[in-house]
């Protein structure tokens, strides 16, 4: 009998030890399947968006029939809400800045509270800069013979945006571009840097030419306004 004892005692450590796992591998995934898993960002926005978004529609109601505009959202837009998103500061090195919708995103951003700072190029920024330093946005101008020709943008220093898209309302609609999203430590760390070295380079450049420009924007708001008569 004693080897019968024997294996009576064996499966009642097996038996325990089962449970015990059981038990243990419950409260490891009760666990973690109430922590909040952050997945990394890492996104490509592509254009042309194959045109302009229609103002009534993104308001909510387009009472054009015949409206000729996108009445869906455009990946300008997306970039308007990535604005909107942020809590603390927007960095944004830009070599051409026309676009009113993101000008407008930034100086809301800049209204409620978040940091902007602005490095553009002396000879791309005239048609948007009475706009964005009437509002008090912080900008910094390269005045050398070199071009600034950068096209990124960091927030709340963690999310890099960069790409070859130029902030220009016609660059969105019709031009093949590209804007790449990430919130890689080590390559949004590689942007900050330059950042901070052009605007510390640029400290004190306050050479903006403000020549009279046909804006991009003005030109849409126009075309908008014939449509809808014509409609």
């Amino acid at each position: 009998m004693t080897w019968l004892w024997k294996a009576a005692a064996a499966m009642s450590i097996s038996t325990n030890i089962v449970i015990v796992s059981y038990i243990l591998y419950q409260l490891w995934t009760s666990k973690h399947e109430t922590e909040e898993i952050e997945e990394p960002v890492a996104r490509v926005l592509m254009f042309p968006d194959g045109g302009y978004q229609c103002n009534y529609w993104t308001a909510g109601n387009c009472p054009y029939e015949h409206c000729t505009l996108l009445h869906h959202k455009t990946n300008k837009t997306r970039l308007k809400e990535l604005l909107e998103r942020a809590e603390k500061s927007i960095d944004v090195c830009m070599f051409v800045l026309s676009c009113a919708v993101l000008l407008d995103a930034l100086i809301e951003a800049h209204r409620k509270g978040v940091q902007v700072r602005i490095v553009c190029d002396n000879m791309k920024i005239s048609g948007s800069a009475y706009k964005i330093t009437e509002a008090g946005l912080d900008v910094r101008v390269d005045i050398s013979p070199s071009t600034m020709h950068h096209k990124f943008m960091i927030i709340d220093n963690e999310v890099l945006l960069t790409g070859s898209y130029n902030w220009t309302a016609s660059g969105a609609a019709y031009n093949r571009e590209n804007v790449f999203i990430t919130d890689e430590k080590y390559v949004v760390d590689q942007f900050n840097g330059e950042f901070e070295k052009l605007w510390i380079k640029f400290e004190g450049s306050s050479e903006i030419r403000y020549e009279p420009l046909t804006s991009c924007e003005v030109i849409r708001n126009r075309f908008v306004h014939r449509s809808h008569d014509k409609s």
